[in-house]
């Protein structure tokens, strides 16, 4: 059974993207659209930040607070910034870094390109799959 090492072995590589300009009521379509419960949120600035919209975000902070996500945009409403990864990172270590930032999912990136996403499903199927290795 393969143990996989790498965050680039059991990443997903569809990620969904979305402009931070755009609306909160479109965010939601493209989630319900792909069948997803999250966004990477593309940059304004093409030297920003790339963000993280969840289903989470929006209950939290639209629906709780009773907002018209047809007049938000996205960028207000988004996790910003967040901690982008390569690819070759261990899988003990995003866990770690999962952990300690209260975040379930991580961009990957592969010199300054975006290449995938991680999430805490990702590593639960590696461990269901084939688990971390000796330890």
């Amino acid at each position: 059974m393969h143990d996989p090492k790498t965050v680039a072995e059991i990443m997903t590589r569809d990620v969904a993207t979305i402009e931070a300009g755009a609306t909160v009521q479109d965010a939601l379509r493209v989630m319900r659209e792909r069948g997803i419960s999250s966004l990477l949120v593309q940059p304004l600035d093409p030297d920003g930040d790339w963000g993280i919209m969840t289903k989470r975000d929006i209950i939290s902070k639209v629906v709780a607070n009773d907002y018209n996500p047809e007049s938000l945009q996205v960028k207000e409403i988004m996790t910003q910034p967040i901690l982008r990864i390569p690819p070759d990172i261990s899988l003990r270590q995003v866990s770690a870094m999962m952990i300690e930032n209260r975040v379930r999912r991580l961009p990957v990136f592969d010199q300054g390109q975006l290449v995938g996403i991680v999430s805490d499903t990702d590593l639960f199927r590696a461990v269901e799959e084939g688990g971390w290795g000796p330890h």
